[in-house]
């Protein structure tokens, strides 16, 4: 049997302002002890009040948080895996094909064998795994303690806690973050990072719900993606371009589609590729 879910008050959290103007932001939802802000200057959507950083790894090491939010049953057959799959495929064919088409370093139109990935909040490892099948030497770093140890147990390399404070050694040639961004406590501090350990002529790939959405416009507070004890940041392709920008970073591919195979059946959801600018 596994522990249920924390329950939060207000004396859990704590008031933020926008990590690229810090604007105090004005009210566009009202979820008790949260809000939902847009700041006022760049439109980036945040969460304030929000989770303090103890409580948020209080909610992380639930046991059963990957089992129920992500993965689903992994002991039999489960669409939540078959999806996880698909998207993990998809998505190293994608930068794969971002990597061989950089024609100005012929170094990256050889395989994977060799190439340095790294995944900030990398769960039970099965993409890393995967991409160590392909032939990357792997890195992950990842919050939740019970993730860790599940990624821990399939030999991989992980790192328990924020990438912020990872004691790691660039430069990789490929760092990923799948629906991480809108978790971390400052993604322009993230980013920032990610400049710091990626190679100048590396790849970074990140997923993201996305504020702007068909079903965040239609559904507002009942979206399912809003989540605010664990979504704490929003996006729209205009925000992500403006966040990457102030990172060093340009935007080289934006893909929204629910047909692509790195978005599978996901409405609300952008993959975006980013280079060092």
């Amino acid at each position: 049997m596994t522990d249920p879910a924390p329950a939060f008050s207000a004396a859990d959290t704590e008031q933020v302002n926008c990590c690229l103007c810090g604007d105090t932001g004005t009210s566009v939802y009202e979820l008790p002890p949260y809000g939902v802000r847009r700041c006022a200057r760049c439109t980036l959507v945040f969460v304030s009040p929000r989770l303090r950083a103890q409580a948020l790894s209080r909610f992380y090491d639930q046991v059963d948080y990957f089992e129920c939010g992500v993965y689903g049953d992994q002991t039999g057959w489960s669409p939540a895996m078959a999806l996880q799959r698909l998207w993990t495929s998809g998505r190293l064919n994608r930068i794969a094909k971002a990597r061989s088409t950089r024609d100005s370093n012929a170094r990256l139109r050889r395989p994977a064998d060799g190439q340095r990935l790294l995944e900030f909040g990398s769960g039970y490892g099965l993409f890393l795994a995967a991409a160590r099948d392909r032939g990357y030497d792997v890195q992950g770093v990842e919050l939740s303690h019970p993730a860790a140890q599940q990624t821990a147990k399939l030999g991989l390399d992980v790192y328990c806690g924020q990438l912020v404070d990872a004691p790691l050694d660039g430069p990789y040639d490929v760092i990923c973050g799948w629906d991480t961004l809108e978790h971390v406590p400052n993604p322009l501090a993230v980013l920032q990072r990610i400049r710091e350990l990626v190679a100048d002529d590396g790849t970074v790939a990140m997923s993201t719900p996305y504020f702007s959405s068909l079903p965040s416009r239609l559904l507002r507070k009942r979206w399912w993606t809003l989540k605010p004890t664990e979504h704490i940041w929003h996006y729209t392709p205009y925000t992500l371009r403006l966040l990457a920008a102030r990172a060093g970073f340009t935007v080289t591919d934006v893909i929204r589609s629910p047909l692509a195979p790195v978005n599978l059946t996901r409405l609300d959801s952008l993959v975006i590729l980013l280079r060092p600018a």
